[in-house]
């Protein structure tokens, strides 16, 4: 008799706890799952990454071998430069291919001007979907998804690259996102080295 009024409080409850996890906010979700275990190079000690702390949060992800990476350090920094009272910039290196140690011989290498960080675990790196190095993904302070892809166009494919890009993405979405106006292209195709899922 009593297995039914269970059976039905069971699925009430299922329902409302897929219902609450399905409404929770964009921060919120971004705070539980793609905010742990990050290894901050400068600091060498975990960090937290707080996405409230400005306008929008640009993350570069980077892998310390990669050539397009390496050329575009002089970009990020850049963009680094320009935006850095409204946009936090961070590069990302995934997974355990590369040491501390290496990561900061690429940072003292290339003068990167944004922090770096290491996703041991990948979690940051699943949460926001990227597969291969460069990839930007661009995101405001409650964890919505503003753009994702190249950083321009100067990469056309693999082994393909033009002179000088025409095309600015990354810093066309931050000035549209900061006026604020529709971002007018919100995703492309990133061409690179994919990321290590180890």
């Amino acid at each position: 008799m009593l297995t039914r009024p269970l059976t039905i409080l069971c699925l009430i409850f299922t329902t409302y706890s897929l219902h609450a996890q399905l409404t929770k906010d964009s921060l919120t979700i971004f705070n539980q799952v793609g905010s742990c275990d990050l290894t901050d190079i400068s600091l060498q000690k975990n960090t937290v990454i707080h996405l409230d702390d400005k306008a929008l949060s640009l993350f570069i992800f980077l892998s310390p071998e990669c050539p397009l990476c390496q050329n575009y350090t002089k970009t990020i920094n850049q963009l680094h430069e320009q935006f850095k009272d409204r946009v936090a910039v961070y590069g990302i290196v995934s997974g355990n291919a590369y040491s501390s140690k290496d990561v900061m011989a690429f940072q003292n290498k290339y003068l990167t001007t944004f922090n770096i960080l290491i996703d041991t675990k990948l979690s940051l790196t699943r949460y926001l979907n990227a597969t291969v190095t460069p990839q930007a993904i661009l995101l405001d302070n409650k964890g919505n998804l503003i753009y994702t892809g190249a950083i321009d166009d100067w990469v056309q494919g693999l082994g393909k690259k033009k002179i000088l890009a025409s095309k600015h993405y990354v810093k066309n979405a931050i000035e549209q996102s900061l006026q604020p106006a529709d971002v007018t292209i919100k995703k492309t195709k990133a061409y690179g080295c994919r990321i290590n899922d180890y």
